[in-house]
């Protein structure tokens, strides 16, 4: 399996605190049958000017790989952020790149949770505009799409990947987000299934469960789709050389 977001690479956000806590985290993700992670790392320019930013994450990206060599931990590791779009990311994208998924085409957003319909429709189409493929992180946890969860047919009619929480289907971040995560898997509109783990405990990046879930409920094919093909097709889209 390939969990496209986790917060793993420690010090960095409000996911890993410590080195430790990240390959234990790292552990877990194989133990439960997970061969790859993006560590999808919060990307914010909101404190920190772009190229600190770069570089800070390519510091521990590098250290974290190391260590997880030096421990025998048996996952591979790709770059990637978690950025959040705002009127100031959108400024910097019409002169620069954002750093993508695994260097290829598809970058992974998110939005504040009350964010408006209109902005989050107008800052994808600007994304699109600017040669990005997208994934949505997390879209059942925005209240304009719990409030109307039939945008999400829109959104996937655009070509957007919409990534689903595991908590989301164990009801860790309310029904609402349940309901909505539940919408998008009984209709076929989600395109990946993530941890979006931010530590080894409370929100743990074990996804075996959350496999046997989505083929009990969704189809026996359903975690091959969410968990394995599209996250594959993503990490290797447009992927550059090293």
């Amino acid at each position: 399996m390939i969990d496209l977001h986790i917060h793993i690479l420690p010090g960095l956000d409000d996911g890993a605190e410590t080195m430790e806590d990240a390959l234990e985290m790292a552990r877990i993700s194989a133990e439960s049958g997970v061969d790859t992670v993006v560590a999808s790392s919060h990307g914010s320019f909101d404190g920190y000017e772009p190229e600190e930013l770069y570089e800070r994450y390519e510091r521990k990206f590098q250290a974290f790989r190391e260590r997880l060599s030096e421990e025998e931990i048996p996952l591979k590791v790709c770059r990637g952020m978690e950025w959040l779009v705002n009127d100031r990311l959108l400024r910097y994208i019409r002169e620069r790149k954002l750093p993508t998924i695994n260097g290829g085409g598809y970058l992974l957003v998110e939005f504040w949770f009350d964010s408006s319909r209109r902005y989050v429709m107008s800052a994808l189409e600007k994304l699109s505009e600017a040669g990005y493929k997208l994934v949505l992180a997390h879209p059942e946890r925005y209240d304009f799409v719990r409030r109307s969860p039939e945008i999400l047919i829109e959104l996937y009619r655009q070509e957007i990947i919409l990534q689903v929480n595991k908590g989301s289907l164990r009801g860790e971040f309310g029904r609402g987000a349940f309901r909505a995560a539940d919408y998008m898997l009984a209709k076929g509109l989600a395109g990946a299934v993530a941890s979006d783990a931010h530590d080894p405990v409370l929100r743990s990046p074990e996804l075996e469960e959350t496999a046997r879930i989505l083929d009990l409920h969704y189809g026996g094919d359903a975690s091959e789709i969410l968990l394995e093909e599209t996250p594959l097709y993503i990490l290797k889209k447009y992927k550059q050389r090293d």
